[in-house]
């Protein structure tokens, strides 16, 4: 039986990658998983569904010699751990592509961020790249990566997970909400390494959160962090107009149920958007290119100053129902005609070892 391991980084890896291992297993794979201690990560650790599970390191915060250094040590970590394996699968995980590279094993990146800096390091020693259509070939190729050996599938990398997406009251009864009764904001990552020099200022953000939380009245401003340092900061700034989620939220619920979404990010602002839910973007650089795909497509608008979300908002919502209907229409549409991106992930897992 052959073994695939998964490195799983983020939130987003982790739906995707349990999907990716469901097939695995069904197809008679065993899948190791393994994963690092990160606030983003923590509430999805506790009971991962992964028949074999290790948590190996620790995020390295928001300095490029602390993420080196902690990258290091996981490395060191990870072969202590990890038994014989057939092939390796990450989002960009330096460490999985290195080990893969390093014990002469196929290591498969699945990823539609080919911009992302730690992928300068993965894609060039990987076996197989997966990405999504509109990313196509041209940037992997850049990273010398053989035309071949890219496999594009006709999908987001979020329908791998949405369509068996059910809303739980539970969710937002915990949180004292109401159904399409507050605008839900994702704050950016401004702790990556692709945004570190991106000029993002918290407290501007801040100021501007005040401002719409009392333009949207008597809806609610909802604001989803990401670090336990940002939801201090914010609870003390904005916390008496706005509620400020101090946990980590496991499911698609308070994002389904959201009468808007304001994503400072890339992946809850796909899911947004293929959800129906109508979506502004306020990423702080540019966007990739999966989320220039959604704005081409009527699903995002962008904001290119968040000095402009006020207006915006206000502008959305002496529409909202009827923004809501359109939206709702052309992402049906949309994911109707998309692939299985799991499925396309775990056919090139087995091109990879036999190749």
């Amino acid at each position: 039986m052959a073994t695939v391991w998964l490195d799983i980084l983020t939130p987003k890896q982790f739906w995707f990658f349990r999907k990716v291992a469901k097939l695995l297993t069904k197809r008679g794979y065993r899948v190791v998983a393994t994963s690092r201690n990160y606030e983003q990560l923590s509430s999805f650790l506790v009971n991962p569904g992964f028949e074999v599970f290790h948590v190996v390191g620790e995020f390295g915060g928001a300095g490029l010699r602390g993420k080196l250094v902690k990258s290091v040590e996981r490395m060191r970590g990870l072969l202590d751990v990890l038994e014989d394996f057939d092939c390796a699968v990450s989002s960009g995980s330096p460490e999985a592509a290195r080990i893969a590279y390093g014990l002469s094993q196929p290591h498969v990146l699945a990823s539609d961020t080919p911009e992302s800096p730690v992928n300068r390091l993965a894609a060039p020693v990987s076996k197989k790249i997966a990405t999504p259509w509109i990313v196509g070939k041209h940037p992997w190729k850049a990273y010398g990566v053989r035309d071949g050996d890219i496999i594009t599938y006709r999908a987001l990398d979020p329908v791998a997970w949405i369509k068996d997406h059910k809303p739980n009251k539970q969710t937002l009864d915990e949180l004292g909400l109401v159904s399409m009764e507050y605008v839900l904001v994702r704050t950016p990552e401004y702790k990556a390494s692709y945004l570190i020099k991106s000029g993002y200022q918290l407290e501007a953000f801040a100021s501007v959160a005040r401002r719409v939380a009392e333009m949207i009245r008597p809806r609610r401003l909802v604001l989803l962090p990401r670090y336990v340092d940002e939801i201090l900061y914010l609870r003390d700034r904005v916390g008496d107009v706005a509620l400020v989620v101090e946990k980590p939220v496991t499911d698609l619920t308070l994002l389904s149920s959201s009468l808007i979404f304001v994503g400072g990010g890339g992946t809850m602002t796909q899911e947004a958007a293929l959800l129906g839910v109508p979506c502004l973007s306020i990423y702080p650089i540019t966007p990739p290119k999966v989320i220039r795909y959604l704005v081409s497509k009527g699903l995002v608008e962008r904001v290119k100053k968040v000095e402009q979300l006020p207006s915006k908002l206000e502008r959305m919502l002496k529409t909202i129902d009827k923004l809501r209907d359109v939206s709702e229409k052309r992402a049906a549409n949309l994911l109707r005609r998309m692939e299985d991106p799991a499925e396309k992930v775990v056919s090139t897992v087995e091109a990879a070892m036999s190749s």
